[in-house]
């Protein structure tokens, strides 16, 4: 009878098959022992010839079956983490090589494989999967969160069931001691909780030893900052809309890719310089968000329609589309990697938010206006025009609505004024 095989649950099919590879554990009936145990194998096929690495994990049928069958008995828990661990490592490699080879893959595969219960290399092997993915900002907060945690836990190595409430609430004060803000304190306690899911999805953490959740039952619950609203008053954007800034200017360049953006769905300037002539279908524009583009579950088509005012910004500035796969805005070319892009969008937020500041101060806005701002300007204009909060939640490819109304800038006094005196018109 053949038996199930096994895979590691962040194995990426598509990644294995462009690189011809699949890859998966075994149980090796094949070379069985008398005492009915045989070793689990990992099994890699490449050009449809297979080559076998030992897990040095061994067990019996019944033992191999009841391990792949929930919940997996206590006693057989850690020899699927070693399984696991080595999975992982060999799809890490695997992914990571340029062209796949046997012997380039056990060049890196031949070494020590690290804990797979560690925080500190959870971190680590996730913020190389981020930047496998070309997410280098996410994989730096990542980055930077497990070197604050190792910093505060003064430990070479840190088992996720030591990470408890007390550790945390201690962690929180230590980085409130030094001066960190409660933002930066909830991505990195975020950052964590994140590979804690993970690490009892794949039980390498018990349930009951996970420390997130409410205070009110003993567990930990990370501080939220209080939301400063970025939206511009009616006023202050009818102004900024009406600004007429020198004609091929500079000023006039990074003025029209703030208003793209505002009339583009608040899109933001990673997207903007991601956009293509491909996505462009008649009068839309329509695209994925680099933030949620490499999930399927999160990532939603967005919209934007075209009409003369953003139409004049792309004719102004962006590229002829002699080929489909052209950058509609010349900011990145082909062949940029993802670390050249982050230095590109960050060059180009920097000019944006000095440009827009200057004719802020020209037109006595007295908002610090940023890139960010055009995104939350989008959202609350719509909503003090009525819009129904579905429709805005969907035009900003947000998963669901509570996402949307962090967004949203409360009323306007005037506005709160002229609902208040409806209350009379009974």
């Amino acid at each position: 009878m053949s038996l199930p095989v096994i895979t590691h649950p962040e194995q990426n099919e598509d990644i294995l098959k462009s690189k011809g590879v699949s890859l998966n554990a075994f149980f090796d009936q094949v070379r069985k022992r008398k005492d009915d145990s045989a070793t689990i194998r990992l099994r890699i096929i490449f050009n449809r010839f297979p080559k076998y690495y030992s897990t040095k994990i061994s067990m019996s049928e019944e033992q191999y079956m009841r391990m792949l069958t929930p919940p997996t008995p206590k006693d057989l828990k850690e020899k699927r983490l070693i399984i696991f661990g080595h999975l992982k490592k060999a799809y890490d490699i695997i992914a990571g090589l340029p062209e796949f080879s046997f012997e380039a893959f056990e060049k890196k595969y031949n070494g020590k494989i690290k804990d797979s219960t560690d925080v500190y290399s959870s971190f680590e092997a996730y913020s190389a999967t981020l930047k496998k993915e070309g997410r280098i900002s996410s994989a730096i907060t990542y980055d930077c969160a497990k070197n604050s945690i190792k910093e505060f836990a003064k430990t070479e190595t840190l088992a996720f069931n030591k990470i408890t409430p007390q550790f945390l609430k201690d962690y929180e004060q230590y980085m409130l001691a030094s001066g960190k803000s409660i933002t930066t304190i909830g991505i990195y306690c975020r950052n964590l909780r994140k590979l804690m899911n993970d690490a009892v999805r794949d039980g390498k953490l018990n349930r009951e030893s996970y420390p997130f959740g409410k205070k009110e039952h003993g567990n930990f619950q990370i501080s939220k900052s209080k939301k400063v609203k970025k939206a511009l008053s009616t006023t202050d954007i009818r102004k900024l809309l009406k600004y007429k800034p020198q004609k091929l200017s500079p000023e006039q360049y990074y003025y029209d890719l703030w208003v793209f953006s505002y009339l583009g769905n608040g899109m933001n300037l990673k997207d903007i310089c991601l956009l293509k002539h491909k996505y462009m279908q008649g009068n839309a524009i329509k695209f994925l968000r680099a933030k949620t583009a490499h999930s399927t579950s999160e990532s939603k088509e967005i919209v934007i329609s075209l009409i003369p005012e953003n139409k004049r910004i792309i004719s102004r500035w962006g590229t002829k589309p002699n080929n489909s796969e052209d950058y509609i805005f010349p900011i990145y070319y082909a062949g940029i990697t993802p670390e050249q892009q982050r230095v590109k969008v960050q060059a180009l937020t920097k000019q944006v938010n000095k440009y827009m500041k200057l004719i802020a101060g020209k037109l006595g806005i007295e908002a610090n206006i940023t890139s960010y701002w055009a995104r939350h300007t989008f959202s609350t204009v719509l909503k003090r025009s009525g819009v129904n909060v579905s429709y805005i939640s969907e035009s900003l490819g947000h998963s669901n609505v509570s996402t949307t109304e962090n967004y949203l800038d409360s009323f306007e006094d005037d506005a709160r004024v002229a609902i208040t005196r409806k209350l009379l018109k009974v």
